[in-house]
C-alpha cells in the first residue's frame, strides 16, 4: 500500500508540473445552458484542485442548452476554447478551423461537472440537490483587503463542502471597504453581491454599496447566496495561532495517526479529500492533529487558507 500511495503521489505531482493552463486564469463555462449566455465577460468560473491546477469543478445549476469552456478575461479572441470531443472527453479549439462541437444539457438542473485539461477528460454528473445553485464561486475585492481593488485577483471565497450555498473568508482585513464579484472579469460588468445592512446583501449587476472595516485584524465573514445572509465576525483572541515567525509546514507529509505541523498553537484546521469533500475538522492540539480516523489515501489540510497534501497510511 505504502508503494501504491507514493506513486499516486508522484502522478499527482506530474500532473501539476505539466498543467496545460495557468493556475491564475480559470477555466470557466460559457454557453445559453449556463446563467449568463454566450456573454464572454460573465462566463461561469470552474474551481480549481487545490493540487492539480489542470483540473477544475463546477457545481451548480445549469438551463436547456449547450456550453463549452473557456478561460476568464478572454476578451479579444473566442480561442482557446475547450470544447466536445465525445461524452467523456474534451478537445482543445485553437482556430476557426477546429470543429465547435458543444455539451448539452437535456434537462435544466444542478451538475457536477470535473475537467482535467491533461488527460482531456470529464465527467457530468446530476446532482441530488434540487433548489437551484446560481453560482459556483463568488470573489471579495476591496481596499480592506489584500488584493485592493484588483479586480483580476479577487480573493476567491471558500465554498462549504457540506452547503453549496455557502461560501466563507477567514483572514486578515484592513481599515476598508469591500463587496463581493461573481467572476475576476476586468471589465466590471459582472453582478455583485452587494450591502443591505450588516446581516443581508443583494445581488445586483454593477451595484456599488460596500461593507466598511472599521477596525483592522482578522475576520470570519460567510455568506449564503441563497438566503442572502452574511455575518462578518472579528476574531476576538490575543493568543498567536502561531507563536513563531517561522512559516508552518509539516513534519512529515506521509503519517499513520498524526500530522505534526511546525510552528501552530492550537489552531482550526480542516481536512479534505481529493473529491473536495470536508471529512474532519477541528483544533490542533498544539503542533499535532489527529487524523488517525481517515481511512488510507491522499489528503488536502486547510489551516488558515493555508493548504498542504498529505498521505495518510
Amino acid at each position: 500500500m505504502k508503494t501504491n500511495l507514493l506513486k499516486m503521489a508522484v502522478i499527482i505531482m506530474t500532473l501539476v508540473m505539466t498543467t496545460s493552463l495557468s493556475a491564475s486564469r480559470k477555466l470557466c463555462l460559457i454557453g445559453d445552458a449556463t446563467r449568463y449566455d454566450w456573454d464572454k465577460g460573465n462566463a461561469s468560473p470552474m474551481i480549481q484542485d487545490p493540487t492539480n491546477p489542470s483540473v477544475f469543478y463546477y457545481n451548480a445549476w445549469l438551463k436547456t442548452g449547450d456550453f463549452k469552456f473557456i478561460l476568464e478575461n478572454t476578451h479579444d479572441s473566442w480561442f482557446p476554447t475547450w470544447n466536445k470531443a465525445d461524452d467523456t472527453h474534451i478537445v482543445k479549439r485553437a482556430s476557426d478551423s477546429d470543429p465547435d462541437n458543444k455539451f448539452s444539457i437535456l434537462t435544466a438542473g444542478n451538475y457536477s461537472i470535473t475537467v482535467d485539461t491533461t488527460t482531456l477528460t470529464i465527467s457530468i454528473v446530476p446532482m441530488t440537490e434540487t433548489a437551484e445553485i446560481s453560482f459556483n464561486t463568488v470573489f471579495m475585492l476591496g481596499d480592506a483587503t489584500s488584493i485592493g481593488w484588483d479586480i483580476t485577483n479577487s480573493i476567491e471565497l471558500t465554498k462549504n463542502p457540506g452547503n453549496p450555498f455557502e461560501f466563507s473568508y477567514k483572514g486578515h482585513l484592513n481599515v476598508g471597504e469591500f463587496k463581493f464579484p461573481v467572476n475576476r472579469n476586468s471589465g466590471w460588468g459582472q453582478d455583485f453581491f452587494i450591502k443591505v445592512s450588516d446581516t443581508e446583501m443583494q445581488l445586483l449587476a454593477g451595484g456599488d454599496v460596500k461593507w466598511s472595516i472599521a477596525e483592522a485584524g482578522n475576520y470570519d465573514i460567510n455568506i449564503n447566496t441563497q438566503t442572502l445572509a452574511i455575518s462578518i465576525q472579528k476574531q476576538t483572541t490575543t493568543t498567536s495561532r502561531f507563536p513563531n515567525n517561522d512559516a508552518i509546514s509539516l513534519n512529515s507529509n506521509v503519517v499513520k495517526s498524526a500530522l505534526k505541523v511546525n510552528n501552530l498553537n492550537s489552531v482550526s484546521y480542516k481536512v479534505y479529500n481529493l473529491s473536495g469533500l470536508m471529512v474532519n475538522d477541528g483544533i490542533s492540539v498544539g503542533e499535532n492533529i489527529n487524523v488517525s480516523s481517515l481511512v488510507e489515501g491522499i489528503y488536502i489540510l486547510n489551516i488558515n487558507n493555508q493548504v498542504f497534501k498529505f498521505i495518510k497510511q
